[in-house]
């Protein structure tokens, strides 16, 4: 759960929602890459795993919100980005694949060493390091494009979580699989309402991207679950109009 504060409230965007997003960036990619169905897939439903969760969250009683993506107690993060990988593996293994590694990704460049050697994060990462094995050697995979691949799901994630979060002044990515050669990307808002930003290099087809987002909007904090279950069965949706344009 993407948690954005807004003037009417907190507006909540689906883990799903921010991956849909993710999903159009990778529709109107203009730099190739192989196999192009499977790792749209893989953007559109990299967050699989949250789906569930999402649509009941539970309550962070620290915030009187449901638990954002960032504040999730780590078994209950780690058991959701267990099941991602193999919910996905009936539509697509290689898209299974490239969210398997993004999830482990995660936990390798944002979890302290200690944690990962302690449990619930170990099994994860063991059980998903021989899911990996398994599917490479069944896909019969070359390592190079699927380490491509998976880094153009990590910065196609980076950009609409900049965009639906709307927590920095702007950001960058190194490494960009381009053209010939990787590529450093920037992204900054180009104003006050942090609905429109700017991006460089342009990596899309056409001028600029409209990216409406769906959420929920909620007023207030609550004090159990049973509140937040009835606020957010009586929440408006709302949409967030998002614009990229090139730098």
């Amino acid at each position: 759960m993407i948690l954005r504060d807004g003037p009417r409230g907190t507006l909540l965007i689906g883990q799903p929602a921010h991956a849909w997003l993710s999903g159009r960036l990778a529709d109107h990619w203009r730099w190739p890459f192989e196999p192009a169905a499977e790792v749209r897939l893989a953007a559109l439903q990299h967050d699989i795993g949250m789906a569930a969760w999402d649509a009941a969250p539970e309550l962070d009683p620290g915030t009187g919100l449901p638990y954002s993506f960032t504040s999730m107690p780590r078994a209950m993060h780690a058991g959701l980005w267990s099941r991602a990988a193999r919910l996905l593996v009936a539509q697509s293994g290689y898209a299974a694949l490239l969210v398997s590694l993004h999830g482990t990704g995660l936990y390798e460049r944002y979890v302290p060493e200690r944690e990962r050697a302690a449990e619930p994060v170990r099994s994860y990462l063991d059980a998903e390091r021989a899911f990996q094995h398994h599917l490479v050697e069944w896909l019969e995979a070359d390592q190079a494009e699927v380490e491509r691949n998976a880094a153009l799901l990590r910065c196609w994630d980076w950009l609409s979580l900049f965009l639906c979060t709307g927590a920095d002044a702007g950001g960058s990515f190194a490494g960009v699989p381009g053209g010939r050669q990787p590529v450093d990307m920037t992204v900054r808002w180009s104003g006050g309402g942090r609905a429109e930003a700017t991006l460089e290099p342009w990596p899309f087809s056409g001028e600029a991207l409209d990216l409406p987002v769906e959420g929920r909007l909620l007023e207030g904090t609550f004090a159990d679950q049973a509140a937040l279950d009835a606020a957010l069965a009586a929440a408006p949706r709302e949409v967030l109009s998002l614009r990229l344009r090139p730098g």
